[in-house]
């Protein structure tokens, strides 16, 4: 059960799916029924239990809004995986940190980490302002890690103020205490700025999907300026009396696998086009259009945004994009094997990603155990645990 970061020098692999929820190019909420929900989620929650027995190290949970994915709230499913898993690591992959109390969210990983035994790892993400990312990513650290953390009066949720209205800084600890003595953090960056304050704390970094649909399914940046990037991310680190290394970040990689690579190419376009058009129904819908309009679709055809280089990708793209596991098992072997004479360590694995089926996603994961790279899996596995 060690952390992500530990063991630096062995290769571990993180199993993601984004529980598309949609059915293929929909755009209706009325097809969207919770019979398919409640289908998606026990399908995950068995394919998670499956993904720990061959030897994925962590199981990752997104966050996400709308019928690309039916996890607006990750931390209940991780809630769940902690009652059906007993070695895997669970990572909220990634709760958007300004978007909830960070309190709250505090509280909510405690739980996590008490229910499973001491398996979580935080994974938090900005959107937004990037000052206000980093005082609500420190308050969730020290509130998570530490007895008696200061809070100022103004970041106190609702509860606690009534309780301390004459309080300026109260001495806060948040209850259950976690099982581990501190709960691992990992923050979505890929800047410099980025990397750099995450390093001055010595937190974990996800590295980002390196893949733009928007911009013919290419990486914005190549896999030596990215590490480049994280060796000056270890420097940072150490500069300020951290021991950081590859182990201490993680590539995330948009993975599909097929029996050839055109097939997966094809697939990963074909999931990107679904998930534009649902997502273009459903902000039609909420800006009141007619369902038959697609806000998206016209945006592209209007040319004024990265939609229209969804529509206009070629298949291929996706193949030539170093980050992206994508294409053959023999076409993954030789991209994963490059990554890690890199120097990569860590592997968060987006299998299927937006707009793909879970048969896809699942076949992929599946691939990636069995085919691709069975012996680092098995040397993840471990024995299996005993019964009881």
């Amino acid at each position: 059960m060690s952390t992500l970061s530990e063991d630096p020098n062995s290769v571990k692999f993180v199993y993601w799916d984004n529980l598309t929820y949609a059915p293929t190019g929909s755009r209706a909420p009325e097809e969207w029924d919770p019979v398919l929900g409640a289908r998606l989620y026990e399908r995950y929650l068995d394919h998670c239990v499956e993904a720990e027995r061959l030897g994925y190290a962590g199981l990752s949970v997104p966050e996400h809004f709308g019928p690309s994915s039916l996890s607006p709230h990750p931390n209940i499913l991780l809630a769940a995986l902690a009652a059906r898993t007993t070695r895997a690591r669970l990572v909220t992959g990634v709760n958007l940190a300004l978007l909830h109390h960070p309190l709250h969210l505090a509280e909510q990983f405690n739980m996590i980490d008490v229910l499973s035994g001491g398996r979580l790892e935080i994974g938090l993400g900005r959107r937004g302002d990037r000052a206000a990312f980093e005082h609500s990513a420190d308050l969730i650290d020290g509130a998570v890690n530490r007895i008696d953390h200061p809070v100022a009066k103004d970041d106190l949720t609702p509860t606690y103020t009534a309780f301390l209205q004459d309080t300026e800084v109260a001495k806060l600890t948040v209850w259950p205490r976690p099982v581990q003595p501190s709960v691992p953090l990992w923050v979505a960056a890929e800047t410099d700025e980025s990397l750099a304050m995450a390093a001055r704390r010595g937190w974990n970094v996800f590295t980002g999907l390196n893949l733009d649909p928007s911009a013919g399914g290419m990486s914005k940046i190549s896999v030596d300026e990215m590490v480049a990037r994280l060796h000056r991310y270890l420097e940072v680190g150490k500069e300020h009396g951290h021991e950081l290394s590859m182990a201490n970040t993680a590539a995330s990689c948009f993975t599909v696998i097929a029996d050839t690579d055109r097939e997966a190419a094809e697939l990963v376009r074909d999931g990107f086009v679904s998930h534009v058009e649902a997502a273009g129904g459903v902000l039609g819908r909420m800006a009141g259009a007619s369902p038959a309009d697609s806000a998206l679709s016209s945006l592209a055809k209007e040319g004024d945004t990265g939609v229209q280089g969804v529509f206009e990708a070629p298949a291929e793209s996706y193949l030539r994009n170093p980050f992206a596991l994508v294409g053959s098992v023999e076409t993954v072997r030789a991209k994963l094997d490059a990554l890690v004479s890199a120097g990569f360590r860590r592997f968060v694995l987006l299998s299927g990603g937006v707009g793909t089926t879970p048969e896809v996603a699942w076949q992929s994961a599946k691939a990636m155990a069995e085919d691709v790279a069975p012996e680092l899996f098995a040397a993840s596995a471990g024995p299996t645990p005993a019964a009881g």
